[in-house]
């Protein structure tokens, strides 16, 4: 995937971040955003999914939660093996009978649900949670758009990241850190979104990209690079 595919993907998640409002969470906004933009029927996102510090941070509708719930009460479903093995995981429901019969079984009694696929959200180097979908239809969404958003998600959610390899995300002297403001202020009045979320955003666009959070803000500043409407057409621009 290109730097443009990113950008344009990036583009429509912060457009639907700030689409669905302030009133639902930032987790929840961007499991939203990752079915509007990949396909699904609902989501879930859960961090350290076969730890002892397990949490689902959001399900958008009672089929996620309790997909989740038997997940973990069962310890098997394509979750933890993602979260395991580093690698997206996918069943149907109506033919695969081998991996997780426990689960298998459990999950064919939930109505609306033919396929589940987990994704593992994988900033830096490290897999913090999955992010897991169920939908009535068989077909699996792109697997490279669908990690990549992942990722992009997981290092949404990351307060304190670590670094991409040979990247510096530490905001650095104080004229870095006011450029840093300055750019924070232009995405939230681009987007009408809080501080926090514009944050994330731009957290999400330098791991994406391996870059410095400096080098974003530098970016957004010189209005090199937008969230608005217009940047999906801008990236497009740029690669005429």
């Amino acid at each position: 995937m290109d730097q443009v595919d990113r950008t344009t993907l990036l583009a429509r998640l912060a457009r639907q971040i700030a689409e669905y409002g302030p009133d639902q969470s930032l987790e929840t906004r961007l499991c939203r955003a990752f079915l509007a933009i990949v396909g699904g029927d609902g989501a879930a996102i859960t961090l350290s999914y076969t730890e002892p510090s397990r949490v689902t941070l959001c399900a958008t509708d009672d089929v996620a939660a309790r997909l989740e719930d038997l997940q973990e009460v069962l310890g098997e479903g394509p979750g933890p093996t993602a979260y395991e093995t580093q690698t997206a995981i996918a069943t149907d429901l109506r033919v695969d009978r081998g991996r997780w019969p426990l689960f298998t079984d459990a999950a064919r009694e939930v109505p609306g649900v033919r396929t589940v696929y987990a994704v593992p959200m994988r900033p830096g180097q490290h897999t913090i949670g999955v992010l897991t979908v169920h939908q009535d239809v068989g077909d699996l969404p792109d697997g490279g758009r669908a990690q990549f958003l992942a990722d992009a998600i997981g290092a949404a959610l990351m307060k304190d990241p670590p670094p991409p390899i040979g990247s510096d995300l530490d905001p650095g002297p104080w004229p870095t850190r006011a450029r840093i403001h300055q750019a924070t202020g232009m995405v939230l009045t681009q987007l009408r979104i809080s501080p926090a979320d514009a944050m994330a955003l731009m957290r999400a666009h330098a791991f994406s990209h391996s870059i410095t959070l400096a080098d974003v803000a530098e970016q957004i500043t010189s209005r090199r690079l937008r969230f608005s409407d217009d940047a999906e057409h801008d990236a497009e621009s740029e690669s005429s």
